[in-house]
């Protein structure tokens, strides 16, 4: 005996930036011995929001202020990255980062209902102090590393009850040079889950900073986000897509996401094999076809796309699956 059942439909989306790189906007502020840089995509908006909030005191600088707002208006951002004052001192610093927030916020391009605030070491405990002291401006918060400034990050993680937005805390095991920052990040982490916040930790594996390929106590695990770099730059994107959003109109929230590589991408993309057969829309900005078809392998040709942000749109047909029984 035979008969047929009806397999049910599943829909997913995914952001695909094509040949995005010439087309971000950035203006390059000088800002004391360095830059406050701030990059979107070309166009008018709005745009989800990232306040960058490097590491670093006096004239030392830690992090990729540049490479960071630019990996970031590749994808759809506008971001900002605010060259802080040359001080020792903590104090004015968190000032300093309201007012960009604020500045950011005030941005034609932005769309104010999503706004993250993420930071590096020193700037790992002003975002979190900013996103704690400003919930109403701020929809998300990512600390890589956060450091214990005069003390303050232990006294934020004595009363988390402003937050109210998810937070992402990032470290590799062997950040421990400077400061415990393992350590801080566990105390920041076990404060907000037990006052009833959404809060992820990554810690990650020895990270080889001088590049020798040998783990050994040389290593300086701090340096892993001095850059934008694997592994923790996905857990970024990741986080930002999930607790972010899209005002283009045709963004959606679901369940699954498929991981499109590579993203910016310039010619063809390979989409996750059990996406195989699978019915598909390439939708612009604007909500237009630009492209579609059936998904016959897990590579898919894009050639033919003109540079700029697209919606990948992947749906299974309802059809029925043949099952004999004996």
């Amino acid at each position: 005996m035979t008969f047929a059942i009806k397999l049910s439909s599943f829909i997913t989306s995914a952001i695909l930036c094509v040949s995005c790189y010439s087309q971000i906007v950035i203006d390059s502020i000088p800002d004391g011995s360095g830059y406050t840089y701030i990059a979107s995509p070309d166009g008018t908006g709005p745009f989800p929001a990232v306040l960058y909030n490097h590491g670093g005191f006096d004239t030392l600088v830690g992090g990729d202020l540049r490479g960071t707002v630019v990996a970031l208006a590749e994808l759809g951002y506008i971001a900002r990255a605010e060259k802080r004052m040359e001080t020792l001192p903590i104090a004015g610093h968190l000032q300093e980062v309201q007012t960009a927030l604020d500045e950011l916020r005030a941005d034609s391009r932005t769309d104010t209902s999503c706004v993250t605030i993420m930071g590096f070491s020193r700037g790992g405990y002003l975002s979190l102090e900013a996103a704690k002291q400003n919930p109403d401006k701020v929809h998300g918060c990512i600390s890589m590393a956060p450091a214990n400034p005069n003390n303050l990050l232990v006294i934020l993680s004595g009363d988390v009850s402003p937050f109210d937005d998810p937070v992402l805390l990032l470290v590799a095991e062997n950040d421990t040079f400077q400061d415990q920052h393992v350590l801080l990040a566990q105390m920041v982490y076990d404060s907000l889950i037990a006052g009833t916040i959404s809060a992820i930790l990554n810690i990650y594996p020895h990270y080889d900073s001088n590049g020798n390929t040998i783990n050994d106590p040389s290593d300086d695990g701090h340096d892993l986000f001095s850059i934008v770099q694997q592994p923790y730059w996905s857990d970024v994107l990741s986080f930002l897509s999930n607790n972010s959003c899209n005002t283009m109109g045709i963004y959606e929230h679901y369940n699954e996401r498929p991981v499109i590589y590579p993203n910016p991408a310039n010619g063809s993309i390979y989409i996750p094999i059990e996406y195989k057969d699978s019915r598909y829309e390439l939708l612009s900005t604007g909500g237009a076809v630009v492209q579609h078809g059936i998904l016959l392998s897990n590579t898919l040709d894009i050639s033919s796309v003109k540079p700029g942000m697209y919606v990948l749109r992947l749906k299974s047909a309802n059809t029925f699956r043949i099952l004999k029984k004996r």
